[in-house]
C-alpha cells in the first residue's frame, strides 16, 4: 500500500520519472516464472492484503473504494469463486487479515480521508468470527472492533508471534512504531522504536515500516521508500531483546518496495512487491535479486502489493500475488485495471536458477 492523494498523483509520477529512469536502466537479472490469474475486481478496487487459509482457500481485504474482506474458494481448480464476506461502514480501508484461532480473524480496519491517506487514532483491530455460523462466508459470522488504538495512525500490516499467534505486531507506518496487540485480553502496547523504522523528511508522503514479518527469531520490516528490508532479534513475546540494533538486511534498486514473504520452501528466500516497479523480486539467501514477474511498462503484474505462499500439499511452491491495478502509478502513465490474485509457481526458481546454491538451515543475512 502507498500513502499517496489521488490529487497528488500527477505531480507525484512527475517528480518520480527522472528518478526511474536510471533505476530501472540498473535493471537485475528476470526470470520469469509461470503465472495465472485467480480472479479480478473492476476499476477502482485496491486489493491490499491477502492470508492463505490451512484449507487453501484465500482470504483478502481491499482499501478502495471500500474497506471489505472478500474470499477465493476453489482455488487450485479453473473455476475459482469470489465471494463477498463483509463490507465495513465504521472504517473505509482494511489494511491486514490473518486466522488468529480456528474461524477466527483479525483484521486491521482504518478510516482515511483520500486512498491511503490516513487520520491518526482512527484505527483498530477488528475481529471476524465465523464460528456462530459454523464456518460459513455467508451467513452466521460476527463482526466487531476488539481493540481500538487512539494512539496510533494508520498501520499497514501485522505479523503473528509464531507461539502465539493470538498475539499480533502491528507495524504502524505513520508513528514509525511497531504496537503489540493481544486479541484475547483486547489490549495494546508499545512493542518497539526503532531507528529505520520511521519516516524521514525527505520522503514524497509519511509512510514509514511496513511489510511487517517475523521469521527465525527476527522482526523483519521494510522501509517502502528506501527499498529497504530491516531485521531486530525479538523475544518470544515480541520485544526487542536487550541491545538489539535494527540490521539491513537488503536494498533494492527501485521506487517503492511494498510487502514481502519468505518462500515456504526455505524459510529464507525472500519474495518482495514491487508497486511501483510492477514486478515481483526474489532475493535469495546470498542476497542475490531476481526479477521473477512483471515489467514497469507492461500490464503483467500491475502494483503488486502483498504476496503469501500457499498451504495445501502441493501448492506449497505458489506464491499468491494481490495487486492494486497500478492505480497509483499507471502503467505507461495512463494504464489501469482493478486488482487482482495472482498466483506465481516458484518451483522453476529453486530447481532451475538456484541448484545448490541453498542450504536450509541457513537464514538469509
Amino acid at each position: 500500500m502507498r500513502f499517496l492523494r489521488i490529487s497528488g498523483l500527477v505531480s507525484l509520477l512527475a517528480f518520480f520519472a527522472p528518478l526511474m529512469v536510471p533505476i530501472l536502466a540498473q535493471s537485475y537479472p528476470y526470470n520469469p516464472l509461470p503465472m495465472r490469474y485467480i480472479h479480478q475486481w473492476p476499476i477502482p478496487w485496491y486489493v491490499q492484503s491477502l492470508y492463505i487459509r490451512d484449507n487453501g482457500d484465500i482470504m483478502i481485504t481491499t482499501v478502495w473504494p471500500v474497506a471489505s474482506v472478500w474470499v477465493l474458494t476453489d482455488v487450485l481448480t479453473d473455476d475459482p469463486k469470489a465471494t463477498h464476506i463483509y463490507t465495513f461502514d465504521q472504517v473505509n480501508a482494511t489494511t491486514a487479515i490473518a486466522e488468529t484461532q480456528p474461524d477466527v480473524f483479525s483484521i486491521i480496519g482504518a478510516n482515511q480521508t483520500s486512498l491511503g491517506v490516513g487520520i491518526d487514532g482512527d484505527v483498530g483491530i477488528f475481529e471476524l468470527d465465523l464460528r456462530p455460523g459454523n464456518g460459513s462466508y455467508t451467513e452466521g459470522f460476527t463482526v466487531q472492533e476488539i481493540v481500538h488504538m487512539p494512539e496510533a495512525g494508520l498501520c499497514g500490516s501485522f505479523a503473528q508471534l509464531p507461539k502465539e499467534p493470538t498475539t499480533l505486531l502491528v507495524g504502524d507506518t505513520h508513528k514509525g512504531v511497531v504496537w503489540r496487540v493481544d486479541t484475547l485480553k483486547r489490549t495494546y502496547e508499545l512493542a518497539a522504536k526503532e531507528d529505520h523504522m520511521h519516516w524521514l523528511p525527505w520522503f514524497i508522503t509519511e509512510f514509514g515500516i511496513s511489510g511487517v514479518k517475523i521469521n527465525n527469531g527476527y522482526l523483519y520490516w521494510t522501509l517502502s521508500y528506501t527499498a529497504t528490508i530491516w531485521r531486530i532479534a525479538i523475544s518470544d513475546d515480541g520485544f526487542p531483546l536487550p541491545n538489539a540494533k535494527p540490521e539491513e538486511v537488503k536494498w533494492i534498486r527501485s521506487v517503492f518496495m511494498d510487502n514481502f514473504e519468505f518462500a515456504s520452501r526455505d524459510h529464507a528466500t525472500i519474495f518482495a512487491a514491487l508497486n511501483a516497479d510492477n514486478r515481483l523480486l526474489a532475493i535469495a539467501p546470498d542476497g542475490t535479486p531476481t526479477y521473477v514477474a512483471g515489467t514497469p511498462d507492461e500490464m503483467i503484474l500491475t502494483g503488486p502489493v502483498s504476496p503469501a505462499f500457499g498451504k495445501v500439499k502441493g501448492d506449497t511452491n505458489t506464491v499468491y500475488v494481490a495487486t492494486g491495478g497500478a492505480l497509483l502509478n499507471p502503467v505507461n502513465g495512463s494504464m489501469i485495471e482493478g486488482g487482482r490474485i495472482v498466483a506465481i509457481d516458484t518451483t522453476p526458481f529453486f530447481e532451475s536458477y538456484l541448484p545448490g546454491q541453498l542450504d536450509l538451515g541457513d537464514e538469509l543475512r
